[in-house]
């Protein structure tokens, strides 16, 4: 994933394939791969949750990997992409926006799989989308900072979704 932070400076934290694993691990629990059409990656980077993928997918990065022809150039939040079913969203969005990352993956997706700041569990819209299970990872090393965050997979909330207390 790349964090743009402007003209002359831009933060990029690769997703560890420990992370890459438990997401994947975390998608069979709740999606049959014959249901599966599509896989979206809406902040890329340098491919490594694309690589994984064995069905068709797009792939978006503000700053792809110069090799990397299969992810397209580009501001993810701006590009219009049409809802497709079937079609699931495995991400690791930059932190400041993850949840605009999300919202927006959730409109084009079915699931969405991802890693997010801890702090945004606390602000997900819970009356639109259902969080199916979350696991809370602390003191994460990512590039010599160690940050709280947490994986989830979520959905747009249906009809009798209820949380248990």
């Amino acid at each position: 994933m790349s964090n743009y932070k402007g003209d002359d400076r831009e933060e990029k934290y690769y997703t560890p394939t420990e992370l890459i694993d438990e997401l994947f691990i975390m998608k069979s629990k709740y999606c049959k791969d014959e249901d599966i059409t599509e896989y979206l990656e809406n902040s890329a980077g340098g491919g490594a949750i694309c690589d994984r993928f064995d069905k068709p997918y797009i792939a978006y990065d503000i700053n792809p990997e110069p090799d990397r022809q299969d992810i397209k150039k580009c501001d993810y939040l701006k590009e219009k992409i049409e809802y497709k079913p079937g079609r699931v969203a495995i991400i690791n969005p930059p932190f400041q926006k993850g949840l605009r990352f999300l919202y927006k993956s959730l409109e084009e997706c079915d699931w969405c799989f991802c890693i997010l700041s801890q702090n945004s569990l606390l602000n997900i819209n819970y009356d639109k989308y259902y969080v199916e299970e979350v696991h809370l990872w602390r003191k994460y090393e990512f590039n010599g900072c160690k940050v709280a965050i947490i994986m989830c997979a979520i959905r747009k909330k249906r009809e009798g979704d209820t949380y248990e207390l």
